[in-house]
């Protein structure tokens, strides 16, 4: 068989049971030439992928060219040293990581570690496959710099990189919390969102940053915190010029960021493993609702039948979760069961769902099943345990959000992309790609599979725009933190009218960071509307305040900044308005439990009369009290908090009048009613629920690091007569 393209080549491979030497040598000499052109190498990299997969179908005898193949790919991590010339072998150790124990570089990541241990920026663009945060991991193995900053999207990702980088904690203090202080000996390595980075006020000076997945700088992709992002970034800026910005299939960067700075510009397309498309759109013209039915029973028919992990895409959190709950529904139906060799290892997690969300939970029985739901509802430490799960083997089957995808590393060989919407807008040709990489992983997975439902999206694209640096686009939030000599002249009109405000008012938006200038305004007029009936109101410090004083200062928020992300979180809860938003907040600063509140809620008799259903209306309520404790209390609410206090300050002040102070509220609510430093161990992946156990035991002046050195001291034995249940246990002793 002649082999003429590589669609051809491709089928061939996957449809081979047994692969003779003829068929593989010819397909060796085919993917030779491929690989020797720089418009068709990567085709000629994905042949080698494949054939990586098929190793046990490929004659014997041919096996030594492919690995010869597999190092002319500069697939290093894949070659098998035994066949290798000793020029191939001189190549394969040069691949080899200095810093890293038993560590080989593909040729692109070898390349750019030449550049990173020569301090060099630089900006890539590469596949998920690719392997850029192992870089990452390179340069602090190589203590390279002494003062690190890593910026990541989600904080579930922070802690999945806080657990890699524990390692090296005799050379470097891993800072997780803005209530932390550096450590003046040891190097420091700062693992905040953007939103941190601009809070924190104690940053030794710097010497390198990472922003990871930095196409998140674009106000384009309508992310409410690219304002911040774009703030940290200015603020590292400060510091040095030496970063590492990271993130998938971006097709170029701002003309006056590159002329701006000395970095490597690196987009590239290589990748470390090959995905398989299989489209299983409904094609059939029957109505919507027969569709969404057939589409649904199709859906449970492939993951019934199949014997590998699979991670469902869905869009939204409810989605997911009710996908989950009826597929679960459709095994019993159907008397299905999974093959999991240690689905106990759930057990512990139930455990814990049991006793501190409800022991109704849907989630319960799902897991007891091998399935389970991911969004960002979850609390961070339940989410991470599920991704634990999922990659152990435990879990079959997770439905997911964006949130998983975009956040955290997954050890799933095959990925559905079930809807076709992330919210309610539809998924782009970047949202698809950033999907479909998630199918497969280096090491693991030679090859992906990504089975659809719906139609791809029309191939595009994407252009960062880094509004920092682009700023005719950019936005008054951004520059107002800029030095009058970082302002281009074309911007200097936007800022114009600030300049004409008085000093304090200038400082009060200065102080309210990446907040909508506009909505401040919108509140200082609505207060100075009617200055007696607002100072009546808002001139409160106690703890808790009444519910008139909480749900005045939420309704002006409310009205003046709720931005488009905040109103797909309110659409998500449905009946979800400020009213609402103070009375769940009234409710959880008096019971100080997410459990107690959900168990009102469920026993309320609105909600009876609303949803009789025991088991939906626990299902219901659950997600909406587990989302709100998440996007509301433990970031919105607490900012909306201080910002209201700034104003009213503010306003009060220049009138003569009393003021109140909410700051003591909003850091109660944003560290779930915890001191500082035990709410700093909550960036350690340990529940509040362990923490509030241990309250007693630790000392609350001392550092989360200091009191995660006392606990681990501790035995099981006495960590269970603290009342710790094995979930909490596993928690404190993992990764610490």
């Amino acid at each position: 068989m002649i082999f003429e393209d590589t669609t051809a080549a491709i089928e061939f491979i996957n449809q081979a049971h047994v692969i003779p030497f003829e068929e593989s040598f010819r397909l060796s000499q085919f993917c030779s030439r491929l690989l020797r052109s720089k418009e068709e190498e990567k085709y000629g990299r994905e042949i080698v992928i494949r054939m990586q997969d098929s190793w046990d179908k490929i004659e014997e005898n041919t096996k030594p060219i492919w690995n010869d193949l597999t190092e002319a790919a500069g697939l290093y991590p894949y070659v098998e040293t035994e066949d290798l010339s000793r020029s191939s072998q001189l190549r394969y150790e040069y691949h080899k990581s200095p810093y890293l124990k038993d560590i080989y570089l593909h040729s692109e990541q070898q390349e750019l570690s030449v550049e990173l241990q020569n301090k060099k920026a630089i900006v890539v663009s590469a596949p998920t496959s690719f392997g850029k945060s192992l870089l990452i991991e390179e340069v602090i193995a190589s203590f390279l710099y002494k003062h690190i900053v890593i910026i990541q999207p989600t904080l579930a990702l922070l802690d999945e990189t806080r657990k890699k980088l524990l390692k090296y904690k005799g050379k470097y203090k891993i800072v997780v919390s803005t209530s932390q202080t550096p450590d003046s000996n040891k190097g420091n390595i700062f693992l905040f969102t953007g939103e941190r980075v601009v809070e924190y006020e104690n940053f030794p000076k710097v010497d390198f940053f990472v922003i990871d997945e930095f196409y998140k700088l674009s106000l384009e992709r309508d992310d409410d915190r690219a304002i911040a992002l774009n703030q940290a970034l200015h603020k590292l800026l400060q510091h040095t010029y030496r970063f590492y910005l990271l993130g998938p299939n971006i097709k170029n960067i701002p003309v006056s960021f590159k002329q701006k700075f000395d970095f490597l510009w690196f987009p590239t397309e290589f990748a470390t493993v090959a995905i398989d498309e299989t489209n299983l759109e409904i094609k059939e013209k029957v109505k919507a609702k027969e569709k969404k039915a057939l589409k649904k029973q199709r859906l449970f028919e492939l993951l019934a039948a199949s014997a590998e992990q699979t991670l469902i895409y869905c869009s939204s959190p409810a989605k997911a979760t009710q996908l989950a709950l009826d597929f679960g529904s459709y095994l019993a139906q159907e008397k299905t069961t999974f093959d999991i060799p240690d689905i106990s290892a759930n057990d512990a997690i139930t455990q814990w769902v049991k006793e501190n969300i409800n022991p109704e939970w849907s989630l319960i029985k799902a897991l007891t099943l091998g399935i389970a739901f991911h969004h960002g509802a979850l609390p961070r430490h339940l989410g991470s345990s599920i991704v634990d799960s999922f990659n152990n083997g435990s879990i079959r089957c997770l439905f997911c959000t964006s949130t998983l995808i975009e956040g955290v590393n997954t050890s799933a060989k095959n990925v559905v992309l079930f809807d076709k919407e992330k919210g309610r807008k539809l998924i782009d040709f970047f949202d698809y790609k950033n999907i479909a990489g998630r199918s497969g992983r280096m090491n693991r997975h030679f090859k992906g599979n990504v089975i659809r439902f719906e139609k791809q999206p029309e191939q595009m694209d994407l252009f960062v725009d880094i509004p920092l640096f682009n700023q005719e686009k950019s936005p008054l939030e951004i520059l107002i933190c800029l030095d009058e000599k970082d302002v281009d002249e074309k911007a200097k009109e936007k800022l114009r009218e600030f300049s004409n405000y008085s000093d304090d008012l200038k400082s009060l938006l200065k102080t309210n960071s990446g907040i909508s200038i506009e909505g401040q305004l919108k509140i200082i007029e609505k207060i100075e509307s009617n200055l007696s009936y607002y100072n009546r109101l808002l001139t409160w410090t106690s703890f808790p305040p009444s519910f008139d004083s909480l749900s005045i200062v939420i309704e002006l928020a409310w009205d003046a900044l709720i931005g488009p992300g905040d109103k797909t979180y309110v659409e998500r809860i449905g009946r979800l308005s400020a009213r609402w938003l103070a009375s769940f907040a009234f409710s959880y600063m008096n019971l100080k439990s997410v459990r107690a509140v959900i168990s009102t809620y469920v026993n309320d008799n609105f909600w009876t009369e609303k949803i009789p259903n025991l088991q939906e209306r626990t299902d219901v309520a659950t997600f909406a009290i587990l989302h709100i404790t998440r996007h509301w209390f433990d970031y919105k609410l607490p900012k909306w908090l201080g910002v209201v206090s700034n104003i009213q300050e503010y306003v009060f002040k220049r009138a003569n009048l009393g003021f109140g102070d909410y700051k003591f509220l909003a850091n109660n609510i944003e560290r779930s009613f915890l001191s500082p430093n035990l709410a700093a161990l909550m960036e350690y992946d340990i529940p509040t629920s362990a923490i509030n156990k241990l309250k007693s035991f630790l000392n609350l002046e001392d550092p989360p690091e200091q009191m995660l050195v006392k606990i681990n001291q501790l035995s099981d034995e006495r960590l269970f007569k603290f009342g710790l249940i094995e979930y909490e246990i596993n928690k404190l002793r993992k990764d610490l």
